[in-house]
């Protein structure tokens, strides 16, 4: 059977489109290599947490129209995130204070750029002494902690339009987020659409007029229009084959988008021994081997979020279970002021998932390069006219790496894909 559209992967890019596009009257068929859908949105329910937890997105970075809308009309409920910012240093907890005492300087110098370069080029470039010295680290940390971002590719000028927004109020979904994937998947279901998961398309055969989808297990899928949604991860691996190659415009375009790295650790305790130290806590930020750990705030819960991004968890993401567990008990160790043996007898159950090594996302989510403007606009155009791609990776608005960058690319790119057709058939 031959379709309008063929897509490849089922996370929330892809599904919005796929919702949009069966809306519009296309047949489409989806293409999906894991067993469910969802991508980096991925809820687990598992003895031993006290309910739902998120291995993978977990916040609404702000007032985002798509995301909180499509939430609404789902009737999924979402909370604001509460708690304290509070940075540890070499043990010592200063309350209330998340950065070094020269961020605002920072900040403010960063919004007098006028051509853009790398944050390591222009740390060395305007802050390059000795007593800046905390002041580089700590950008460095917040650069991989926040963007999952290498500091020697990073867009100064995009990290400044991202940091001045971190007073935005932040949410969560109490049920998980994969609730909008469920409903997602809802809409979906069509007389002409049909899914198929546990199938990982492997090479790309196309012309002017057509596509077709070879995967793993030799099976064929064609169609008039393809559109690609995997991650940059997946992209930059190569794992996909195009026949013909893409041109080198192309090609460059995918080496030059942004991607790190992140390990998520999850920790169920038998109390909040947390309290102890400081009423109110949401974040903590240390220079601890895994940095960032969070708290459930406003929901009163005993599960602590630790959190690696960047090219140190890139570092970690051939580590045993084992070694990263103990890494995230020695830095709590270290925060806390207590034992291993206090934090292993407290500890109930946990989850580490080290997206590197998944093999369907390769990853975390995409950061802004000082490349990727440019590349972003090659990509925006399909190639030959049938493949289209979509994805967090590749939105050229705000909200940079989140699932509101995910959602506003598969909806616009649907749009792209209708507009491109009814210009052709007219």
């Amino acid at each position: 059977m031959k379709y309008d559209i063929i897509i490849i992967g089922a996370g929330a890019a892809g599904l919005l489109a796929m919702k949009d596009l069966l809306a519009a009257g296309y047949s489409v068929c989806m293409l999906e290599a894991a067993a469910a859908a969802g991508g980096r949105i991925a809820t687990i329910n598992e003895n031993g947490f006290d309910g739902p937890v998120e291995t993978g997105a977990e916040f609404v970075h702000g007032k985002l129209p798509l995301t909180l809308a499509l939430l609404e009309e789902a009737n999924i409920a979402y909370l604001p995130v509460e708690g304290k910012m509070i940075a540890v240093q070499n043990g010592e907890w200063k309350k209330n204070q998340a950065h070094d005492k020269h961020w605002n300087a920072f900040i403010r110098q960063l919004g007098k750029l006028k051509t853009d370069t790398s944050i390591a080029a222009f740390l060395e470039a305007y802050f390059p002494d000795d007593r800046y010295a905390g002041l580089r680290e700590a950008v460095r940390h917040y650069s991989e902690g926040f963007d999952l971002a290498d500091v020697t590719k990073a867009s100064a000028m995009a990290a400044h339009r991202e940091w001045s927004n971190e007073t935005e109020t932040q949410y969560r979904i109490p049920g998980g987020y994969t609730q909008l994937i469920n409903f997602l998947l809802k809409e979906c279901q069509h007389p002409h659409a049909v899914l198929h998961f546990n199938t990982c398309a492997a090479q790309i055969t196309y012309n002017k007029e057509s596509v077709a989808v070879l995967t793993n297990d030799k099976r064929q899928f064609e169609a008039s229009k393809l559109l690609i949604t995997v991650s940059a991860g997946v992209l930059q691996s190569g794992t996909l084959k195009f026949v013909p190659a893409l041109d080198h415009n192309y090609a460059d375009a995918i080496q030059q988008l942004g991607f790190g790295n992140v390990i998520k650790i999850l920790l169920q305790f038998t109390t909040p021994f947390w309290k102890k130290y400081a009423a109110g806590i949401g974040f903590l930020l240390s220079d601890e081997a895994v940095p960032t750990w969070w708290t459930q705030l406003p929901a009163e819960h005993n599960l602590l979020t630790g959190w690696l991004g960047g090219p140190a968890a890139t570092l970690k993401s051939g580590d045993t279970e084992e070694s990263l567990l103990q890494s995230s008990l020695l830095s709590l160790s270290a925060i806390f002021h207590l034992s291993i043996t206090a934090l292993q007898q407290e500890l109930v159950h946990y989850k580490i998932s080290c997206w590197h090594n998944h093999p369907y996302v390769k990853g975390g989510y995409s950061y802004m390069t000082v490349d990727s403007v440019n590349a972003k606009k090659i990509m925006e155009h399909p190639v030959n006219g049938v493949i289209f791609f979509a994805g967090e990776a590749l939105y050229r608005g705000e909200s940079q790496g989140t699932v509101e960058a995910a959602l506003q690319s598969g909806r616009m790119v649907a749009k792209m894909i209708k507009e491109y057709n009814d210009l052709h058939v007219s």
